[in-house]
C-alpha cells in the first residue's frame, strides 16, 4: 500500500458509522413521508422552462425520436416533426395535438444537407428558428470489417457526423443571436464501447465521431448561452431493433422473442429500455433546468457500459 492509499485508508477509518436504518425508523416514528407516498405526487409537474419554445425533433416519427417528440410537446413545446415518412410524421402530429400540444411536420431525410434544411424552413415557416433541436438519423448499414467498403465508412461518415455539421450550421446562428439554444444528439453506447457482437464497424467510429464534433462546438458555443450533449443509447424495445433482430433470427432460422433474457444478458437492468425513458432525458437536456450541462457524452443503457468514464 503506497502513502496515498495509506491516508486514504485512514480518512476512511475516521469517518463516523451511519446506521441508515436508525435513520429510517427515526423519520417513520416523526411522520416523515417518503417522496413516493406522497399524497398527490403524480399530480406534481415541474416547470421545464422550455413551454413556447420551437423543437425541431429528426427521425420524430417513431420510437425514440417520436417520444421525444411528443414530451417536447407536453411541455409546451412548438413542435416540428422531421423524418421521411410523410404518413408517420402526420401521425405523431395528430398525437402531440391530440393531448392539447402544438405541431407540424414536414417529410425530410435529416441525414442529409438538403433535408435539414427543408425542415429548418418549415420550422421557421411555421413558428420561427428553432430552439431546440434535436439530431436522430438512422445508422449506417451494418456491416464487418472483413465486408465493410471503403465506401461504405464514407457514406457512414456522411449520415453520422456530416449530418450533425448541417444541422449545427443550420440552427446555432440564430441559436447564438438570442443567446439561447439546446442541441441534442442521439447517439449510442458504441461511443464509449463498440459493440462486439454485432456487426457494426462504421458505426462504431463514425459515432465517436459526431460525439467529438458535439464536444468541440459545444465548447466554441457554449458563451452564447447554447449547450450541445450527446446521448448514448443501449438496447430500446422499438421497432427498429425488433425489425434487426427479426431479420437476425429468420437468417439463423430461429423466432425472435423481445422477451428472450439473452437479449439483455448484458445489461445489469435486464430488460430493454422503454423510449419514453429516453424522451425524459432529453427533453431535460433540451431544458431551462439542463442549463449547465453541456458538451457531455450521456449513457442511456441500463447500465450496459463497464468503464466507469
Amino acid at each position: 500500500m503506497n502513502d496515498t492509499q495509506e491516508a486514504l485508508a485512514g480518512l476512511i477509518m475516521r469517518l463516523p458509522y451511519i446506521d441508515y436504518h436508525v435513520i429510517q425508523d427515526e423519520k417513520a416514528a416523526n411522520g416523515y413521508i417518503g417522496a413516493a407516498e406522497r399524497p398527490g405526487r403524480e399530480d406534481w409537474d415541474v416547470d421545464l422552462g422550455i413551454q413556447g419554445k420551437v423543437a425541431l425533433c429528426g427521425g420524430g416519427s417513431k420510437g425514440m425520436g417520436r417520444a421525444i417528440a411528443e414530451a417536447l410537446g407536453r411541455e409546451g413545446c412548438r413542435v416540428v416533426v422531421a423524418a421521411r415518412g410523410s404518413e408517420a410524421v402526420a401521425d405523431t402530429v395528430r398525437s402531440i395535438m391530440s393531448e392539447g400540444g402544438d405541431a407540424v411536420g414536414v417529410s425530410a431525410d435529416m441525414s442529409t444537407r438538403e433535408g435539414i434544411y427543408t425542415a429548418v424552413q418549415a420550422a421557421r415557416d411555421a413558428y420561427g428558428d428553432p430552439d431546440i433541436a434535436i439530431g436522430n438519423v438512422y445508422g449506417p448499414t451494418h456491416g464487418r470489417w472483413t465486408d465493410s467498403s471503403e465506401q461504405d465508412f464514407e457514406d457512414a461518415y456522411d449520415v453520422m457526423v456530416m449530418s450533425q455539421v448541417h444541422l449545427l450550421r443550420a440552427v446555432t446562428p440564430a441559436m447564438t443571436t438570442r443567446q439561447w439554444g439546446r442541441v441534442v444528439l442521439i447517439n449510442s453506447m458504441a461511443s464509449k464501447e463498440p459493440h462486439r457482437a454485432l456487426p457494426l464497424v462504421t458505426a462504431n467510429v463514425t459515432r465517436v465521431a459526431a460525439h467529438a464534433l458535439n464536444k468541440s462546438v459545444a465548447n466554441e458555443l457554449a458563451p452564447y448561452g447554447i449547450t450541445i450533449n450527446t446521448l448514448g443509447t443501449g438496447i430500446f424495445a422499438t421497432e427498429r431493433l425488433t425489425s434487426y433482430h427479426e431479420r437476425r433470427a429468420a437468417a439463423e432460422g430461429k423466432v425472435f422473442d423481445l422477451g428472450d433474457p439473452e437479449l439483455v444478458a448484458e445489461v445489469p437492468m435486464a430488460r430493454p429500455g422503454r423510449p419514453e425513458e429516453m424522451a425524459d432525458m432529453a427533453v431535460f437536456l433540451a431544458s431551462e433546468r439542463a442549463s449547465y450541462v453541456t458538451g457531455q457524452f450521456i449513457a442511456v443503457d441500463g447500465g450496459a457500459i463497464r468503464s466507469l468514464f
